[in-house]
């Protein structure tokens, strides 16, 4: 009896044995650490007084403080203590590089220029966000900036199903007292006035 016993016993922790679940082979795989990694990001903050000619001292809109190496790029619009900043930087393991930085508070005025008849046209950047174009043959009434280029909205008219339409352009320029802008072949320059 006790020899059917050993063997039940010896049975069914065979069949146990063989009803386990078997798992796949992994392949082998090797992980490269996230901060050996190059990245490429993009923020909205402000500058902050740390800044120099070769730093952004940037303050995120989280209230993270970065300090970001210009290597020779220009901020457009210039580096003003407390103005607002859209910056793509590439963080790598030795340093955090500037590759776009473009004050926003810069944008933010009057811009005119004289059309092909003679007259004045002029486009309006406000704080919020918003934009009006005064004697131009294209409506915007929204503005803002990605990857480094303002990207101008005009407003979706009612019923329309359409999509908005959004015209994109790479700020060449902003000074004090210039902003040219390039979509395409097409080069627009704007003056500021007031």
């Amino acid at each position: 009896m006790k020899k059917v016993n050993v063997m039940l016993m010896a049975l069914a922790a065979l069949m146990l044995l063989s009803c386990e679940e078997k798992k796949p082979s992994t392949p082998d795989v090797t992980i490269v650490p996230v901060h050996e990694m190059p990245s490429i990001c993009e923020a909205h903050g402000t500058i902050g007084d740390g800044s120099s000619m070769n730093v952004i001292e940037f303050v995120n809109d989280d209230g993270d403080t970065l300090y970001i190496n210009k290597s020779g790029q220009e901020v457009m619009g210039g580096l003003v203590v407390g103005d607002e900043l859209e910056v793509i930087y590439n963080v790598t393991k030795e340093d955090v590089f500037a590759s776009v930085a473009v004050n926003l508070t810069s944008l933010q005025h009057i811009w005119s220029q004289r059309g092909a008849d003679g007259r004045e046209q002029s486009l309006e950047l406000n704080a919020e966000g918003h934009a009006t174009t005064y004697n131009m043959s294209v409506d915007y009434d929204s503005w803002e900036v990605k990857n480094g280029l303002l990207l101008l909205h005009s407003p979706k008219k009612i019923g329309d199903e359409s999509p908005a339409i959004v015209d994109t352009f790479e700020i060449m320029q902003l000074t004090t007292d210039s902003l040219v802008l390039m979509n395409g072949e097409l080069v627009t320059e704007f003056g500021r006035y007031n």
